[in-house]
This record gives C-alpha cells, sequence and structure tokens, in this order.
C-alpha cells in the first residue's frame, strides 16, 4: 500500500501539489470556522434540588423536607451519591450520577419523584426546583460602575440602563447586579396608634393594599360601539398613598397620614458590594451555556465601549474577565505548538547538517496539522486546551514519520540508487514499521471510552487530535514527502554527527551481547524499583491550579450590624492591599444562606504572590479580631470546571448532631496537630442563631377571635414590616412596607408585652401565647441520607489518598469506642474509580498494541520483544514525576497511557529492520548489530524531535499549565529513558530469544 501510494505521489507531481495546496486551504478555513472555548463541552452528571420553606428553622427544614424529599430520590436509576444541607427556609440535595448517564431522563426520572413527593410538603414550602450543576456557567465577567448620585439612582440606572443593554447581546443569559440599594415606601405607625385608636396593623395593610388596584370592570355598548371598563386606582405619588382612608373616627375618615409617617428611603441593605473598601455596584453576566464565551464577552466590551461614550459621568471598567484567562491558555498551547515545532525543525538541520532535507520536512509538518484540523472540524471538536494540547503533543510526533522516510530514501541515494527510485523504495522498505507505529501510537486512545469520570470526557478531544494529526503525517510521509525527495537532484546526508556514535555504539553493543544475562537482570531490577517507586509517588484526583486570586470569608458573632460588616470586610480590604493585592471586590449577605457573612476576593500579579500573601492576611487578621478568618486561593475558571486538587472530606456520622459534632472536633483536632502536609482542616458546621419559639393558646386565640397569622402578622409588623402592597415610580417597583414602631430595634422583652386587637379589644400578646428560646445550627447536614458532619482537609502537597489513609488510621485511634463512624467523601471514591479506570486503560492499550504488533509481524515473540519498551517508559515516568515533584493524577496517568503507544516505536524500527537483515542472510548477532547501527539515527532524531516538541509544555508557563504539564512531563521523560534502554535491552532480549528459540 506504501509502495502503490509512493508510486502515484511521485510519477504525478502536479496532482500532490494541487491536493496539498486544498488540504492547507481547507486546514485554514477549518480553524477559522471552529468555536474557541477552554475546554470541550462536558455533561456533569450532578443536580441539586433546591426547595425553599420560609420562616422555618433548619431542624424543621430537615424534618419536613428534606426527610421525605431524600426518601423519594434514593432509588434514582444510576444515583451514586447523594447529600444535602437543611438550611434556614432552603433545602439543598445534591445528587451524583454515574458519568455518562442520560442527564436528560434522569431529570425527567427525578421531576416525576419530586412531583410526586411534594404532596407530602408543607403548604407553605415552595415547589422543589432542579438546578443543573455546570460551572463554566458561573459570571465571567464582573463590571464596576462608577457614576455621581444617590445609591438608589444608581441603581436604577444599573437596571434600566446597563443590564437591559447587556442582556440584548447574544449570548448573555443574565446580567446579575452585587450591591444594589433599593428604595421603600415607609409606612410608620405612630408610637400608641394601636392602642389608642384600635388599629390594627394587619386590617392597615389591607386596606393600603385595596386602594392601590387596579381591576376590570366589564366592556360596555354605546350603540354600535364596544368599551371596555377599567377602574385605574393605582397609586400616583406619596399623596395618595397618605390619603388612604384606613378605618373612622365616628363619621370622620381616618386617612393613614394622620396616623403614620410615611416616605420614601433606601431599604437597609440585606446585601453590600465594594471595591477597594469603597461602597461600589458591581455587574456580574452570565452567558448561555452553549454560548462561546470569548465571543460573548467581545460583544459586551463593545458595549460597555458604547454606554461609556453615550453617558457622561458615567465609567464601566471590567475588573474580572474569564474571557482573558481563556485567550491567555489558549494562546499558551499555540505557543508551545509553534515552539515545538521550531524547536523540532532546528533538531533535523543538527542531525541532518542540509538544508534541503529540514525544509522537506518542515513543510510537512503544516500540511499535517491542517489535514489534522480539518479532520477534528468535521469531527466537531473545538478549539480548546484539550484539542490544541492533542495537537501540541503531536508536534513531535508529526514529523517521525517523515524522519524515518526521509532517511531510508537518502540513505539508498548514496549508495547510488536513482531518484525516484530510492523514493519509492525507501518508502516501502519503512511502509509497515511507520504504519505500526502509527496505529500502536492512535489504538492507545481507544481504551479511553472504557474511563470513568471527567478523565474521559475530556481527553476525547485530546485523543481525536492526536489520532488526526498522526493519520495525517502518515498520508503526508508516504505521499509528499517522496514526491518531494525525488525532485532533489542531489543531497548528501553526512556523517558528522552520528557517524561517530554509530561505531561506538556498534561496539559497545558487541560488548553487551557477550554479558546478555547480566544486562537483562540489571534492567529487571532498575524495572521493578521503578514500579515499586511508583507506589511512593503521592496521588491525586487532578492537579492544583494556580490562582493568582484569594477568596477571603468571615462569619462574624452573633448580632454584629450591617455597618459592623462593612468595617470588617473594609479592614480585610485594607489587610489584602497591604500584603500585595491589586484590587479586592467585597461583597455581604451573599451567602448569608450558608452562614458566611462577607466574601472578600482580592487578585495579585501572579499565582506565587497570591500563595505568599496567605499568611500575612490571616497574622494581620487574628491580631485585631477575635473569631476566624478564611483565607485560600479563589477557584479558577479551569479549577472550577475539573475540580479535583489536594482537598477532600470525611464525614462523621452518629447518634445525634451533637455527637458528630464533638467527634468531627476530635478528629479535626488531631488531624491539624498530627500529620504533616496538612494546610487547614475545617469543621463544616455553623451555629445558627437563637430561636425564640412563639407558642399560641390556640384555645384562647378561638375565644377570641382572633387566629394565628394575626399574631404572626402584628409581631412581624413590629420587627421587619409587612409589605402591604407595590407603588410603581414610573417604571420602577417599590414596595410598601408597614412597621409598628419606632423602627430602633424592640427589646424582646417589650415586644410581646404589645397589645394586639381581639373583638375590639386590646390584648396583651404575651397573655395568648407562650415562648421559650432554643439553639439551632446553621444548617443540618446529610450525607447518603444520614446525619452528617463533614470534616474538610486541605492538604499542601498533591498526596491526597495518603493522607486520606493516614487521617482514616488517625480517626481509628483518636475515635476509639465513640459511637460513630467515618466516610469519605466524593473526591476520594472518585479519585480511586479513575485510577481504576486508568489501569484498566493502560492494560487495554498494551494488549491492543501487543495484538497489532503480532498481526504486523505474524509472530508471538517479535512483539513481546517489541513490548519490552513499556516497561523501560515507566522507569523514565517515575523518575520525572519524582524528580519534577509531580504526582499520579489524570493526566500523569493519560501521559503513561500514550506513552504504552509511542514509546514501541522505536522497538519496531529496530526488530524490523533486524527482520529485514536476516531474510538477507546475516546471523542473529551480526543482524541485531548493523540492525542498530542502521537505526540509531532515525530513532535518536525521531525520540528528540518528540521531546523538544513537548519541552515548551512541560516548562508549565502561562495559564492552563496545570493541565498540561503532568501530560509532557511523563511523555518526555518516559520516552527519554526508554529510548535510551531501547538501544541495548531490545538488541540483547531479541539474541536471547531468538537463539533460545533456533536451538529448541
Amino acid at each position: 500500500m506504501c509502495l502503490k501510494l509512493s508510486i502515484i505521489a511521485v510519477s504525478r507531481p502536479v496532482a500532490v501539489t494541487v491536493v496539498s495546496v486544498v488540504a492547507a486551504v481547507l486546514g485554514v478555513i477549518a480553524v477559522l470556522q471552529m468555536p474557541v472555548d477552554l475546554l470541550p463541552s462536558v455533561e456533569y452528571p450532578r443536580i441539586s434540588i433546591e426547595t425553599r420553606y420560609p420562616s422555618s428553622s433548619p431542624y424543621e427544614v430537615e424534618r419536613l423536607v428534606t426527610d421525605p424529599l431524600e426518601d423519594a430520590l434514593a432509588g434514582v436509576r444510576g444515583l451514586r451519591s447523594y447529600s444535602s444541607r437543611s438550611y434556614g427556609d432552603m433545602s439543598r440535595i445534591t445528587l451524583e450520577f454515574d458519568w455518562g448517564a442520560n442527564m436528560d431522563y434522569t431529570r425527567l426520572e427525578v421531576r416525576e419523584k419530586l412531583d410526586v413527593a411534594s404532596w407530602s410538603l408543607p403548604d407553605a414550602a415552595e415547589r422543589p426546583t432542579i438546578v443543573d450543576y455546570d460551572p463554566s456557567s458561573r459570571p465571567f465577567m464582573e463590571i464596576l460602575l462608577t457614576m455621581d448620585g444617590g445609591w438608589t439612582d444608581i441603581t436604577d440606572f444599573s437596571r434600566r440602563v446597563i443590564a437591559t443593554r447587556i442582556e440584548q447581546a447574544d449570548g448573555v443569559a443574565a446580567c446579575e447586579i452585587d450591591g444594589e440599594a433599593s428604595p421603600a415606601v415607609y409606612v410608620r405607625l405612630r408610637d400608641g396608634a394601636v392602642e389608642e385608636l384600635g388599629i390594627d396593623p394587619a386590617s392597615v395593610a389591607a386596606a393600603i393594599n385595596g386602594a392601590n388596584a387596579t381591576s376590570s370592570g366589564g366592556q360596555v355598548r354605546d350603540g354600535d360601539k364596544e368599551f371596555f371598563l377599567s377602574l385605574q386606582g393605582e397609586f400616583e405619588s406619596l399623596e395618595d398613598v397618605k390619603n388612604t382612608v384606613v378605618g373612622s373616627l365616628g363619621e370622620t375618615p381616618l386617612l393613614l397620614g394622620s396616623i403614620a409617617d410615611v416616605y420614601i428611603a433606601e431599604k437597609p441593605p440585606t446585601e453590600w458590594a465594594s471595591y477597594n473598601g469603597e461602597r461600589a455596584i458591581i455587574l456580574r453576566v452570565r452567558k448561555m451555556a452553549e454560548a462561546n464565551t470569548v465571543e460573548v464577552a467581545s460583544e459586551v466590551k463593545a458595549i460597555l465601549d458604547e454606554l461609556n461614550q453615550a453617558h457622561e459621568g458615567v465609567s464601566l471598567e471590567i475588573i474580572q474577565n474569564d474571557a482573558e484567562f481563556i485567550e491567555e491558555s489558549i494562546g499558551g498551547v499555540v505557543e508551545a505548538l509553534i515552539l515545538g515545532g521550531i524547536l523540532a525543525f532546528g533538531v533535523l538541520f543538527f542531525f541532518l547538517r542540509d538544508w534541503k532535507s529540514p525544509l522537506i520536512l518542515g513543510l510537512s509538518l503544516p500540511l499535517s496539522i491542517a489535514l489534522a484540523l480539518f479532520f477534528l472540524y468535521l469531527a466537531g471538536v473545538t478549539v480548546n486546551i484539550m484539542s490544541l494540547g492533542g495537537l501540541a503533543l503531536g508536534t513531535g510526533l508529526l514529523v517521525d514519520n517523515a524522519v524515518v522516510v526521509l532517511e531510508a530514501i537518502f540513505r539508498r541515494r548514496e549508495k547510488g540508487e536513482a531518484r525516484v527510485s530510492a523514493a519509492t523504495s525507501g518508502t516501502a522498505e519503512v511502509g509497515p514499521a511507520i504504519v505500526a507505529s502509527t496505529l500502536t501510537t492512535i489504538v492507545v486512545f481507544f481504551p479511553v471510552v472504557y474511563m470513568e469520570g471527567i478523565t474521559s470526557q475530556l481527553f476525547r478531544d485530546q485523543a481525536l487530535a492526536v489520532g488526526s494529526a498522526l493519520l495525517a503525517s502518515l498520508l503526508v510521509a508516504v505521499t509528499v514527502i517522496p514526491a518531494l525527495a525525488s525532485r532533489i537532484r542531489k543531497t548528501k546526508l553526512t556523517e558528522d554527527v552520528t557517524g561517530g556514535m554509530k561505531e561506538r555504539y556498534a561496539i559497545t553493543m558487541d560488548r553487551f551481547l557477550n554479558r546478555r544475562k547480566r544486562v537483562l537482570v540489571i534492567t529487571f531490577l532498575i524495572t521493578a524499583a521503578a514500579f515499586l517507586g511508583a507506589l511512593l509517588l503521592p496521588m491525586q484526583l487532578l492537579p492544583d491550579t494556580p490562582a493568582r486570586e484569594l477568596e477571603m470569608t468571615f462569619s462574624a458573632p452573633e448580632g454584629t450590624s450591617m455597618q459592623q460588616l462593612v468595617d470588617l470586610s473594609t479592614a480585610v480590604s485594607e489587610m489584602a492591599s497591604s500584603a500585595g493585592a491589586q484590587w479586592t471586590s467585597g461583597r455581604i449577605g451573599v451567602r448569608a444562606d450558608e452562614g458566611v457573612d462577607a466574601l472578600s476576593v482580592s487578585e495579585f500579579e501572579n499565582a506565587h504572590d497570591a500563595d505568599m500573601a496567605i499568611q500575612p492576611i490571616r497574622d494581620a487578621w487574628d491580631e485585631v479580631f477575635s473569631f476566624p478568618l478564611q483565607v485560600g486561593p479563589r477557584g479558577t475558571l479551569l479549577g472550577e470546571i475539573l475540580g479535583g486538587g489536594s482537598g477532600f472530606t470525611i464525614y462523621v456520622e452518629g447518634e445525634s448532631i451533637e455527637t458528630d459534632l464533638q467527634a468531627a472536633q476530635v478528629l479535626a483536632e488531631s488531624s491539624q496537630n498530627g500529620i504533616d502536609g496538612v494546610v487547614s482542616v475545617d469543621v463544616n458546621f455553623l451555629p445558627g442563631k437563637p430561636e425564640i419559639v412563639v407558642r399560641p393558646d390556640r384555645e384562647l386565640l378561638e375565644l377570641l377571635g382572633i387566629s394565628a397569622d394575626d399574631i404572626a402578622d402584628y409581631l412581624e409588623s413590629l420587627s421587619r414590616g409587612i409589605v402591604a402592597t407595590t407603588y410603581y415610580r414610573q417604571d420602577e417597583k417599590i414596595d410598601v412596607l408597614l412597621l409598628a414602631g419606632s423602627g430602633e430595634g424592640i427589646p424582646v422583652d417589650s415586644l410581646f408585652q404589645r397589645s394586639v386587637q381581639a373583638n375590639g379589644t386590646l390584648i396583651q400578646v404575651d397573655r395568648i401565647v407562650s415562648t421559650f428560646v432554643r439553639q439551632t445550627p446553621g444548617f443540618i447536614e446529610h450525607y447518603q441520607g444520614n446525619r452528617a458532619v463533614g470534616v474538610f482537609i486541605q492538604g499542601s502537597g498533591t498526596n491526597m489518598a495518603g493522607t486520606a489513609g493516614v487521617i482514616t488510621d488517625l480517626a481509628d485511634s483518636v475515635l476509639r469506642g465513640e459511637p460513630v463512624k467515618l466516610r469519605t467523601g466524593a473526591e476520594i471514591e472518585e479519585m480511586s474509580r479513575t485510577a481504576s479506570s486508568l489501569i484498566l486503560a493502560a492494560l487495554l492499550a498494551i494488549a491492543l498494541v501487543y495484538v497489532l504488533l503480532a498481526v504486523q509481524f505474524e509472530s508471538f515473540v517479535e512483539p513481546l520483544i517489541i513490548m519490552i519498551t513499556v516497561p523501560l517508559g515507566v522507569i523514565g515516568v517515575v523518575a520525572g514525576l519524582a524528580v519534577f515533584g509531580q504526582s499520579w493524577n489524570a493526566l500523569s496517568g493519560i501521559g503513561l497511557v500514550i506513552l504504552s503507544g509511542i514509546v514501541v516505536n522505536d522497538g519496531i524500527l529496530l526488530v524490523e529492520r533486524i527482520t529485514q537483515l536476516r531474510k538477507t542472510g546475516l546471523s542473529v548477532r551480526q543482524a541485531v548489530i548493523d540492525a542498530g547501527r542502521d537505526r540509531f539515527r532515525p530513532v535518536l532524531m525521531t525520540t528528540v524531535t518528540t521531546v523538544l516538541g513537548l519541552l515548551p509544555m512541560a516548562v508549565g508557563l502561562g495559564e492552563g499549565a496545570a493541565l498540561r504539564q503532568p501530560l509532557a512531563i511523563a511523555v518526555i521523560c518516559g520516552i527519554s529513558v526508554a529510548t535510551l534502554l531501547t538501544l541495548v535491552v531490545v538488541p540483547v532480549l531479541y539474541s536471547v530469544l531468538v537463539r533460545e528459540k533456533s536451538q529448541s
């Protein structure tokens, strides 16, 4: 087949030229049409169920909402694990399914079970909502708005003008506003109005709501004409609100303005945003699921420029943009690809010392990449760091086939063979070897389909990229290379670089052949040591992704006011600035349901500066405040999508929350003090606010003719106010808030000493209700349906599995005799499944490679000789990971799988040549030595080009490098060590096995 293709290519140079140009053009068009994003589209098998149950404690939410929903959902098909948190007012259940599950059908089944279970929920509970988990849907852009005016006016402008305009952009799902200030119409009943006039706040609220109404009056006819009747009673001004009739004094109407102060003011903020310590309005933009982040960000930036120019005094500044991270990550891979190609091209000049031959190879590289891009376009692959990483991985491999073919052609030319004959016969000589080596490299990606977890979805694009690149390079090697080589009239490959090395290698091999047993024993011992060393390497699911942003959170003591929280947030900003932060944004109240009062994010110049600032910020905080500040790297877009890292959770399950909490605190303290490599240990438990439980005397209420709802409304009007109705000012919706009292805060004792209207008389509240105070947790956590307290361990290094094992052993010691049991969280389970699937993928890859080689060589023994290169590669992988401080993770594991397909190529070249020489009548010993001499240069060249092609990825510079570096290091170190040992071990093993076979 290779001979036929090369003959056609050599005899039809014009056709080859035209087809090559067309292929290059198709590749350019393809890459311009392919969407650009950070990572391939990944469907996460995780959904959350959120159910709101207003005005309820965590205990009530757990018992009345979470428990029945968990019971209903536990039987969903494909469910791997589930956990939940019951907060005050809300239940959140998280379901984890098997990777590869059909999430469309899964959502339908979950919805059906929720609809059935909803009948058992309290009437006040809202309908459960299904929320898909997709880290890429987080706000991709944050915008700082600066303008003059009051905060309510600025908020109104940001809503009506800015957010509305941004949401018109293609691909924008929503534009959220942080730090907005909302106005309200306050109706504050004057002190004594209830007692003196017998005014019931609930009846006042009903009167206000009834007066602010618009309704239809039906239709009337006047001759042939028909008119609609519409009653327009909506408030149009504050005077309308003040003139609302809420009762009477004899025959005189009682107007609201006579018993209450009515005015518009800013609501007390429940959320707050700041930038560098100053109050701010920050807009956060979310994109649609399938939208291209880079394109959407570009359109939003154009809109911001338009708004800045159109509105004088308005400044819109982008303070965070994920599109920049994506562009930098993609750019880093492209730079690695180009630089790797240049280095590989330079190697050819070094070895061949002739400009014509490297020029041929230099032309083949971009042509192969163009063809590969066209194939990827047809497969529906996007431009992302995985697909480009596959091309970068293949940069060194792309020229391997061309190097082998060109070297064979010019070696024949040096022996005096004609140009055309040398081009076809040289290609035919190495054709079977390069076909076999290409197929063995491609076939190792097939087992990826058997892998579990996010790795299988991420590496699909990389597998397609490498496979497409290698197929393209094979096609170019057997067509374009012979066609170009046959046109070069005079070329002489010098032996200056490798000539002396070849002869010394031949002499060395002769000595090794005299000491075959010693060579094999030493090789076995080194390989065994490498496999043992592999067990000592740290292990984690995915590598940590460096972040140049820090996230700082705190939970303030009970009773801390909003202004005090603002002051604390400002202090965090100042501390971060002193530690070198370029800017800090703060948000208060955005995660209140999780017990977090304030969240601040600071950006530093680089990840190293961010890491170095963590301890100084903690120390500065601890010097001033008695409660802790949590400081850690903020999850990057890449990190949030991939997960992984060195953190994991251990759940403590026992008889009660108190028992679980006590055991969790003991475990946390022991882990923090007794285990090296543990950075921080956090117990996932937050004390909630104290709860005043009000129990009405139902018999007395019935006698008085009032309901429990009446009591609740009255207490609400005293504490936080009743939303009586909604008032529209222009297009702005404003709540009308009714309050009974001064609004300065009512002491608990006097709250229940107030009087409520009952059958025309006033009765003190504490006479018809009883109260008691109880402490509630901030949330109640479940894991696999059982109450639990989670202990989150953050490691300093990468040995997540080792740390988890040590902590589990420690727990058995410190918790012996306690009525609790431990469960490892999903992080450890996911890592174990990924490790098992990687081992399976590696074994399947090795088996497939052996099958291909057996078919190629029509032998069982020769493929075994070639396969010895795989454990030789493991030696280099283990050494490389250890030297460069890398862990066993999904990336380095994939590198090992890929290596098993690459590293056999050198063995194929050697064994193929030995077989050819033996057919000429040479002895096994002489054929082994001569084959090593003949293949020394191409083996060395292909290895060096592969190594240098991957070197820019291994250096790990630029954004997204964490996803490239472990794989590149594994392949580089593995193939480097394997090549050196292959040139010795394969010939020696061949001479042993073949001689033993002939003797037998």
